[in-house]
């Protein structure tokens, strides 16, 4: 599955005391059109897993190559009580509070729909309920077998 080429997302949620938390996820889709649905496939025993099972709601940032630095920083290990800070990056407050990063190519607020056990992971599925108007990232991050690019040259076929 690492040959699979997907975007880069910073998943972000609040805590049950109301700190921020983020992750970058790669297993992201679009899931339906009516209702408007995404999903995010996040590790059981990480830890933004159990956040998500209490949150009003989360978010999908959807990153810029040039915000590299922000997905490693999502992708990090981390300790039971650590803390994020993305004060770094220009963020502002989905309605229900989580950080949407405004350097994204684009971004989507979702209320829960669903909680999907797969295996390892959780399957999350979110009515998307806005789509941010002011991401302005222009060049979409991409990850393929571990690494990190942008987008090349447009392929197409002669019909």
């Amino acid at each position: 599955m690492a040959r699979l080429a997907g975007g880069v997302a910073l998943l972000t949620v609040l805590d049950p005391v109301g700190r921020d938390c983020g992750l970058t996820v790669t297993a992201v889709s679009s899931v339906s059109l009516e209702p408007p649905l995404v999903l995010a496939c996040v590790k059981k025993d990480g830890f933004i897993h159990d956040a998500l099972f209490v949150a009003d709601g989360w978010s999908l940032s959807f990153l810029a190559a040039d915000q590299l630095d922000l997905s490693d920083y999502g992708a990090r290990e981390r300790h039971p009580g650590a803390r994020d800070d993305f004060s770094p990056w220009p963020t502002r407050r989905a309605a229900r509070g989580e950080l949407i990063f405004t350097g994204a190519v684009a971004a989507v607020e979702c209320v829960p729909y669903d909680l999907v056990d797969a295996g390892d992971h959780t399957i999350a599925l979110g009515r998307v309920t806005a789509v941010a108007r002011d991401a302005g990232g222009a060049v979409p991050l991409v990850h393929v077998d571990r690494r990190y690019y942008e987008p090349g040259t447009e392929v197409s076929f002669d019909s």
